[in-house]
């Protein structure tokens, strides 16, 4: 009687099969691998080129509202800048106070992105002066000293907000109704560098008299370079005294955080870098 061979796969068949196998994991690996590095590599691209573009924005922005001829810039260097930043705009819809210091503006009529904080906004109060001329009109500058709700406007435009301000009160004598008022920060925005090495731009604000932290808005940017600041005066030369700045030249330097594969290139990983140059003309400059 004949014995029937038992179903199976001998050890050659076994053993091709498993090298068969392993060709495949290793290729479907590879190409996970690949895709994983592929899209960590463009995330990082992505950071660094919104980061860039969040700089040449936001800074800008800052500074074109700038009159240096009115000191608004308080302090420049290659890499940072200090300033009066404007934050909000008034306007006054009662009688001033003198003695008291106490404006009340219109609530129908306010422009800017938050409230007043009186531990770090001061305030520019338009005085017209005669009102025949345009030499003595000012705009005289008060610290703040509270910000009170629900009073109302004398001028029939319904509510209103009062401003307690403290300083030289007696030039408010001729202030008048529908005189605007700007209130301003003292800020610096520089280059800085965190505790790993990496690059943003930085602001810090002057806060019940006294400087804070520095704090990170944007970036990743090059740590040498990352922002450069060049100050030209009306003529079109470079100025280094701040009332005399017409236009500023900002270049920005992205850099990613790690190193990433870079299409095109033949040396491997290496960080990712981008720029951008904007020229920004201040207000009241010609």
């Amino acid at each position: 009687m004949s014995r029937r061979r038992g179903a199976g796969f001998t050890l050659v068949e076994l053993m091709i099969a498993i090298v068969l196998a392993g060709i495949v994991l290793g290729s479907i690996y590879q190409t996970l691998q690949n895709n994983q590095r592929f899209y960590r590599s463009e995330s990082q691209v992505l950071d660094v080129q919104q980061g860039v573009r969040a700089v040449a924005q936001l800074l800008p922005s800052e500074l074109r509202e700038v009159d240096a001829v009115a000191g608004d810039i308080l302090a420049m260097g290659p890499d940072s800048i200090t300033i009066r930043a404007l934050r909000n705009t008034y306007f006054i819809c009662a009688p001033p106070v003198v003695a008291s210091g106490k404006l009340i503006t219109r609530n129908s009529q306010v422009y800017g992105y938050r409230a007043v904080d009186p531990t770090r906004d001061r305030a520019l109060v338009f005085r017209d002066g005669n009102t025949q001329r345009m030499s003595d009109d000012t705009w005289q500058d008060y610290s703040i000293t509270s910000v009170v709700a629900g009073a109302l406007c004398t001028d029939g435009t319904g509510a209103g907000t009062t401003m307690n301000i403290a300083g030289p009160t007696s030039l408010l004598d001729s202030v008048t109704v529908g005189s605007p008022v700007r209130t301003y920060e003292q800020v610096t925005y520089r280059l800085y560098v965190d505790s790993v090495g990496v690059g943003w731009l930085g602001v810090r604000s002057y806060v019940s008299g006294s400087w804070g932290a520095v704090e990170p808005v944007a970036g990743p940017l090059n740590t040498t370079g990352g922002i450069a600041l060049t100050y030209y005066d009306s003529t079109g030369v470079a100025t280094t005294v701040p009332t005399s700045v017409a236009r500023i030249q900002l270049v920005v330097r992205g850099m990613s955080e790690t190193p990433i594969m870079i299409q095109g290139r033949r040396d491997n990983l290496q960080k990712y870098q981008d720029s951008l140059t904007v020229l920004v003309s201040l207000r009241n400059n010609s």
